[in-house]
């Protein structure tokens, strides 16, 4: 495999400018940005088993995922407060019927809905572990924080949506 055929370049070609944009939206800092990017790149060509599977839209949302985290401990690092960012849901699943598709939209958007609204230090995990079906151990070295963090911010992240969900907020 050349190294252009390798997940990491293709990471690279289709979400730099998306990578460049969260890390400058969240630092504010051109340098700073740069020096996120090029850390999550590392991240990236570590797990890059992970992109692997995945298609362009996919691997640019993930990408995003690993440079805004990041970010955000360089933010931290920095003394300075974290912005949240809000993610995209995929669309239906192609292969049900129709009855199924209505009924699975519809919970799809509350769900989608709850789950754009929690804060950004419990979608992250969740994300993470639901989308990607990442391991805690795997989470846990994207979003450089401990493993006993992921999984606390993986029950609160449940928590929230149980209580939310039944509240009807």
């Amino acid at each position: 495999m050349t190294i252009e055929d390798r997940p990491s370049a293709a990471v690279w070609e289709c979400a730099k400018d998306a990578m460049t944009g969260e890390a400058l939206r969240i630092l504010r800092n051109r340098a700073d940005a740069e020096d996120a990017v090029m850390d999550a790149m590392e991240r990236i060509v570590k797990n890059e088993a992970k992109f692997f599977p995945l298609s362009r839209n996919e691997r640019v949302a993930l990408a995003v995922i690993y440079v805004r985290n990041t970010a955000i401990n360089l933010y931290n690092a920095n003394r300075k407060r974290p912005l949240p960012v809000d993610e995209l849901p995929e669309g239906p699943d192609p292969s049900a019927s129709p009855e199924e598709t209505a009924v699975s939209e519809d919970a799809a958007e509350r769900l989608l809905s709850l789950i754009e609204r929690m804060p950004p230090v419990y979608r992250d995990p969740l994300i993470l572990a639901a989308k990607y079906e990442m391991t805690v151990r795997e989470i846990a070295a994207v979003l450089g924080i401990r493993r006993g963090t992921v999984r606390t911010r993986l029950s609160r992240a449940r928590s929230w949506l149980r209580e939310h969900e039944r509240s009807g907020l």
